[in-house]
């Protein structure tokens, strides 16, 4: 029972023919809509995600690789070398890390998917550089060269009959958000020093082309909070909250200006002027910040427990994953946790193994180009594909790539004329349905201490056994 609990469970498990019909499953955070994702590169995220998270985490964990099997499968927690939570008041004196008090304490453990993904995360840093480098540098280099007056197609022409934004404009909006986020962190005696808050937006600058190219051929965002994690490890170990503010400003700076970008080129095929665009957003970043900060404190003063399991539903998942990377890689540092005579150093390999991969497949590819399955093999897809997991649930991967291949493939092969006509549609109906019903379910249930529970929505309470370790410690 054991076992099979281990293997089914879609929540804490393998999730090994887990099945779902909730449409936040298939569309979510982690995983954008299967319907507007190309279906080979769903095929890349899904080979992905089934040699690491099915072939290879398994039989590394119940051969007890690491000790692996003394903790639970699936966890975004961070434990000893017993199994028990860690306690950081343990290896803290005065808010400060103590490296006597961690010796004395223990080592840090993690469970042993969640710190593959770390090693694959390595993996795929390098190879969005060396894929984009040489498969996209020329291109890179002669776009950054072409004058603003040279327009490739009708819709650059048209466009040009709107002013378009002053490169003045960014800049100032640039100046003024750094300085008032430097300023409130500094402010509010956060500790991290003015030049984090500067490396956190340079990771932003140098990341924004390679990972907006891979969105744009992909659908898909690598998630690079690595390299925020990676940078605040190194330059700022021992201030906890380094991680959390090059996060913050860095891959988030990052997330919000690809979807800047995203939304710009909506608006240039639409014909909206550009100006216009800018300032919608800037309305709406204004109103969303205010309006989620005030949700932010009601939630926390209206819900008990919050961000705990007796919170259940609201568990906080990503902000729980914070907490444990936090620990990681500010706490405790990358030094202690990957480095010499820890079981986790060789996940290093990871970086040299990206910066590999990528180019055998690249001569391939040129070695055998009618080979077309050949041709959509793309290395950051596929190495991103098992990133997010923690914090997302296991059965999310295969309920959105079952419903990518249903329209995505089926439909569009045998269906085209329909598929043509509204899966966009479709898939923009169905996010659109999902945050409205989510909205009045909230106001016509859970406002008035309505709640329905019943063993549909008990998914976290179930499988209980799949939370335990293999082994016990």
């Amino acid at each position: 029972m054991h076992l099979a609990n281990m293997i089914g469970d879609g929540k804490q498990g393998l999730g090994v023919l887990a099945f779902s019909l909730d449409w936040s499953v298939f569309s979510n955070a982690f995983l954008q809509s299967p319907i507007a994702t190309p279906f080979w590169a769903a095929c890349n995220l899904f080979v992905g995600f089934v040699l690491v998270f099915w072939v290879a985490l398994p039989v590394a964990y119940f051969k007890n690789l690491w000790g692996s099997a003394t903790l639970p499968l699936y966890s975004m927690d961070v434990f000893t070398t017993n199994g028990t939570r860690y306690d950081i008041s343990k290896v803290m004196r005065d808010g400060v890390f103590d490296s006597q008090a961690y010796d004395n304490y223990s080592p840090l453990r993690m469970s042993l998917e969640f710190s593959w993904v770390y090693g694959i995360g390595f993996a795929a840093l390098m190879s969005i550089l060396v894929h984009i480098g040489i498969y996209n540098g020329k291109e890179i280099i002669t776009r950054l060269r072409e004058t603003k007056a040279k327009h490739d197609d009708i819709h650059g022409k048209l466009i040009t009959s709107y002013p378009s934004v002053k490169a003045w404009w960014y800049m100032v909006l640039l100046i003024a958000s750094c300085a008032t986020g430097i300023g409130v962190g500094i402010g509010a005696g956060i500790g991290v020093p003015w030049w984090g808050y500067m490396l956190s937006f340079a990771i932003a600058i140098v990341l924004v082309i390679p990972v907006g190219i891979i969105q744009a051929i992909s659908n898909r965002q690598p998630g690079l909070s690595l390299v925020a994690e990676l940078l605040s490890g190194v330059v700022l170990q021992g201030i906890p909250t380094g991680y959390s503010i090059l996060k913050l400003y860095g891959h988030g700076s990052l997330a919000q200006a690809l979807s800047y970008a995203q939304d710009m080129k909506l608006a240039h095929y639409m014909k909206i002027p550009p100006r216009h665009v800018m300032i919608y957003q800037l309305v709406g970043i204004v109103v969303s910040v205010i309006i989620q900060t005030c949700l932010f404190f009601w939630l926390i003063d209206r819900i008990p427990d919050m961000c705990r399991p007796e919170g259940y539903p609201w568990v906080c998942r990503s902000t729980n994953l914070v907490y444990s990377a936090s620990i990681i890689w500010n706490l405790i540092g990358p030094m202690k946790v990957f480095g010499e005579g820890s079981p986790y150093s060789p996940l290093l390999w990871g970086f040299l193994f990206g910066l590999v991969l990528p180019i055998p497949v690249y001569y391939l590819q040129r070695r055998f180009p009618n080979q077309t399955w050949l041709q959509h093999v793309y290395v950051p897809v596929i190495l991103s594909g098992i990133v997010g997991l923690p914090p997302m649930p296991s059965v999310d991967f295969p309920m959105w790539f079952l419903f990518g291949f249903v329209f995505n493939f089926i439909i569009h092969r045998y269906w085209h004329a329909w598929w043509q006509k509204y899966n966009f549609t479709l898939s923009a109906g169905l996010d659109s349905g999902l945050a409205l019903s989510g909205i009045l379910q909230f106001l016509a249930l859970a406002q008035n201490g309505l709640k329905l529970d019943w063993w549909g929505n008990q998914v976290d309470r179930q499988c209980t056994l799949s939370k335990k370790p293999w082994i016990s410690p």
